[in-house]
């Protein structure tokens, strides 16, 4: 029973949802790797049978370096997935039931204390789904609205989406607040800060959202809440009331016709936010569609955001109107001065109906309907297909133009309305002056104006030491710094770039964003078909810097000289997973990070010594590290020679009863070089074991505790020291763990801290686990063991000698599996069931991790030690301080001598 009696006790201690308490933990990247998250695939699609159709699977794959989580959002209950939370690489199935016709969409997520860090999606598709297009959407942006401006007068909308381009607003008793409770909480992935609020009667109308004629089966979508408190009450009302809240369609913005939608209930829980859903198809294919939200309740309540129309599988027939062929002009795009994609598409009528089609474009001034289109010239497009595109040239810089897009059928040709434009080409801007204007923000924001770039790769896309999809993008011939951007899309074929080449880069101010990421400039969602190579072989000299100044050059290749490491290594031993490795140079850190891509890098191993590393100089938030471009970069740490790469075990502890160990030598270029060792002396000895092996052993000790090092080296030249250690006879049983780097393989306890209260009464020790995010009395749980005046006390003398084993994961290092008896901690895969269990075999087993928090020792005021699942769902120990104790001692781990 003393056995059972403690596993029910640290299982119900130590193990808790990473979810609800990563804002208490220490960042989960010390060593200040750049976060990382990828999915494959990003989309899954199955039949109306819950069965992945041909060519689809029923899982995702994440490749992560953080803790992640999984959220099916809007409320698509239909959608199970096997987890909802890990930790690094993992997979996750999904199963649907049968008789689905709908799409769903899983947000992935990888935090830190701070906030999110990256997000991906995962696109579920059920049944004859249509594929999502956004037309268009709106989170109404982040422009401080303290002033509470009228949505006529706002500027800060955020619009997006392919027929967003024309849209306006307006509105009546509404304005742009960011008040209230925000929709970024909400029970779908809202955006917040800014909403439109509602007066009692208010109305607010988006205009001229484009179609095309195919898209008439729409889905639109937004978040809503209501928030009132009648007078003389004393609760909120927050029950949100679709007849109160109407939403009505047009096409034209005169005649209107209402729609009919659901919502969820995501108005009976904090933050009070619905999601509304209406499904419905177009009678007929329209042009542009306008819609309409009306209030009508006894106060100023509801609040509206993240608008979306998209495509869909389409619901209730909507008619609003005409039955006419007609042609739709799309806005000019990609202007360059000289040339420029025009083009259209077709509105309630078939492209097999139509011989040709095209667009009329003509250089004007004065007036639009003075053209004489007699004089304009015809462009007719390659594919006869809807919507199509013309790529104009031999425009006239400068110069304004009119556009109307054309279909010849049978009997005659069919216009599309007039759009005009100005052929004016992208302004050029130095790397230089860019960078200044990045720096000038703090979020993501689009770019003021159209620009063009131009620059040298000073990275080496071919060896990819760099994000998936990054270009660093320096000034030709730089030497200063702040001459280094980062260009980055995924759709960036990186192969198709080398060192050295010099390309322009076209950002638009429709598509491109510009931050300061992780410390680092860049821009990111522009064309990369708008990269232009202009010349290949240009000279890049790395700029020689010191560490302290590695920042100030960040995207810019630098060499920093004399940099030491003592201990030999591999590059990069595990295929896709990145790694950072800690090099000193005068006494300073320098952090070098090869990404999980640069499979260049894999097992090419580093020697002990001094010399000069380049690379691209890089942040992880304002920690710098450098990024070695290729092995040319890192070439002064080749190992040409015999060399000793690590050991295991790095150090070795017996009890004082004795034992055997043995050491295990990795050696590079190993050849005719043999393994030779220093001999130990007294009750330790020590023999070379086949297979680059040591066999240790030591004797039972009756004395004082025994310390000597082992030297392990090899014939040719160069050696490692492994500490041995034995613990002396008739001393207490167990030594407490001062720092993480003194915990190894092994058998231990764990503690509280016996604090005396403030009226002397001798307090129990506790530890806690909060489940699901609510803490609560009865999540507090007496420890097993105390610790008192340097005393470790079993509470219970039933409970004496009872222990988990630390099992060493090899070449995992700081990495253990848990072992209680004979059996190991496991963690089953279903989101309901969040405890661990025990089972007989460590293959499923979960891989722990020992972290700080704050960088502190386990036995530092106000510091506390972390014990993190280093795969799938997590969980970790740590000590939580009761109002009742005056100090605050923690958490303390015990290791059997």
């Amino acid at each position: 029973m003393k056995n059972l009696n403690f596993l029910k006790l640290f299982l119900a201690t130590i193990f808790v949802t990473t979810t609800a308490l990563f804002t208490g933990c220490v960042d989960d990247n010390d060593d200040t790797e750049a976060p990382r998250l990828e999915i494959s695939p990003k989309t899954l699609v199955f039949n109306d049978e819950g069965f992945p159709v041909d060519g689809s699977q029923d899982y995702f794959e994440i490749s992560a370096n953080r803790k992640w989580t999984a959220t099916v959002v809007d409320d698509k209950t239909w959608v199970t997935l096997s987890k909802m939370e890990g930790n690094g690489s993992d997979k996750v199935q999904v199963s649907i039931p049968e008789g689905i016709t709908d799409e769903a969409t899983v947000m992935i997520q990888i935090s830190n204390k701070v906030g999110v860090l990256l997000t991906e999606k995962v696109t579920i598709r059920s049944g004859n789904v249509v594929p999502k297009v956004v037309i268009y959407n709106e989170t109404f942006g982040t422009m401080d609205a303290s002033s509470n401006p009228a949505v006529t007068n706002y500027v800060g909308w955020d619009t997006t989406g392919e027929g967003a381009t024309n849209v306006t607003y307006t509105g009546e008793g509404t304005t742009i607040r960011n008040t209230g409770k925000s929709s970024a909480e909400a029970s779908y992935e809202g955006s917040g800060p800014n909403v439109v609020f509602f007066s009692q009667t208010g109305v607010f109308q988006i205009n001229k959202i484009a179609l095309n004629a195919e898209q008439t089966t729409l889905k639109l979508t937004f978040g809503g809440n209501y928030s009132y408190k009648p007078e003389g009450a004393t609760e909120w009302d927050n029950t949100f009331n679709t007849n109160q809240f109407n939403v009505a369609l047009s096409s034209n913005g005169t005649e209107w016709v209402p729609i009919s939608y659901t919502k969820n209930d995501g108005d009976s829980k904090e933050p009070y936010w619905i999601f509304a859903t209406a499904d419905f198809t177009l009678k007929h294919g329209i042009n542009n569609i306008y819609i309409r939200f009306t209030a009508s309740s006894v106060g100023n309540a509801f609040r509206l955001d993240d608008v979306t129309l998209s495509t869909g599988n389409g619901g209730q027939e909507i008619d609003l109107g005409t039955t006419d062929p007609t042609v739709s002009t799309t806005e000019a795009s990609q202007i360059n001065g000289t040339s420029a994609t025009l083009g259209g598409s077709l509105v309630n009528m078939d492209i097999a109906s139509t011989t040709e089609v095209g667009v009329e474009y003509i250089e004007y001034t004065g007036e639009v309907a003075s053209i004489n289109w007699d004089n304009a010239t015809k462009a007719a497009a390659i594919e006869k297909a809807t919507p199509w595109k013309v790529m104009i040239t031999g425009l006239t810089a400068d110069k304004q133009y009119a556009v109307r897009a054309y279909a010849t059928t049978a009997t005659g040709k069919i216009y599309g309305s007039i759009i005009t434009f100005i052929a004016t080409a992208p302004e050029p801007i130095s790397i230089a002056d860019l960078v200044t204007k990045i720096k000038a923000t703090t979020t993501e924001t689009p770019i003021d104006k159209d620009y063009v770039i131009q620059g040298i790769i000073c990275g080496d896309p071919q060896s990819k030491n760099c994000s998936f999809g990054t270009l660093y993008l320096m000034t030709k011939g730089a030497t200063t710094a702040g001459n280094a951007v980062t260009v980055y899309n995924t759709d960036i074929a990186s192969e198709t770039y080398s060192l050295g080449d010099e390309i322009k880069v076209i950002l638009r101010k429709e598509n491109t964003k510009m931050q300061v990421y992780n410390s680092s400039p860049q821009v990111s969602g522009f064309d990369p078909a708008e990269i232009e190579k202009i010349s290949s072989d240009n000279e890049v000299i790395p700029v020689e810097t010191t560490v302290d100044q590695l920042l100030d050059f960040v995207c810019m290749p630098v060499t920093i000289k004399n940099v030491t490491i003592e201990q030999a290594g591999t590059w990069k031993q595990e295929e896709n997973k990145s790694v950072t490795h800690k090099f000193k140079v005068n006494g300073a850190d320098l952090t070098v990070y090869i990404n999980k891509g640069a499979e260049i890098f894999k097992d090419k191993p580093f020697a002990a010594k001094t010399g000069s590393i380049t690379g691209i100089a890089a942040a992880y938030k304002t920690d710098a590290q450098i990024l070695p471009r290729n092995l040319d970069d890192v070439k002064d740490f080749e190992i040409t020679g015999p060399t000793i790469i690590s050991v295991t075990p790095t150090q070795v502890n017996f009890p004082a009863t004795g034992g055997e160990e043995t050491i295990t030598v990795e050696i590079s270029n190993q050849g005719s070089s043999t393994l030779q060792i220093a001999p130990l002396n007294g009750i330790l000895s020590a023999e070379i074991g086949t297979g680059n092996t040591v066999k240790v052993k030591a004797e039972a000790n009756t004395g004082s505790e025994v310390k000597q090092d082992l030297v392990i080296s090899l014939s040719t030249g160069g050696s490692i020291t492994v500490p041995i250690k034995v613990a002396g006879a008739g001393e207490n049983g167990y030594e407490l763990i001062e720092t993480i780097e003194a915990l190894s393989a092994g058998k231990y306890l764990m503690a509280g801290y016996a604090e005396t209260s403030n009226n002397g009464t001798v307090l129990n020790p506790y530890v806690y686990q909060i489940w699901q995010g609510t803490l609560s009395s009865s999540d507090l749980v007496t420890a097993a063991y105390q610790y008192k005046d340097n005393e470790l006390i079993a509470k219970d003398t039933e409970q004496t000698g009872v222990e988990m084993e630390l099992v060493e994961i090899a070449g995992k290092p700081n990495t253990y599996y848990i072992k209680i008896g004979d059996q190991y901690l496991y963690n089953p895969t279903t989101a309901t069931n969040r405890k661990l269990k025990l089972q007989n075999t460590a293959d499923e087993s979960v891989e722990w991790k020992f972290e700080n928090k704050n960088n502190g020792g386990i036995t530092a005021s106000n510091n506390e030690v972390y014990l993190v699942t280093a795969n799938a769902d997590s969980r970790f120990i740590r000590s939580y301080k009761l109002s009742s104790i005056s100090s605050y001692k923690g958490i303390y781990f015990f290791k059997k001598k």
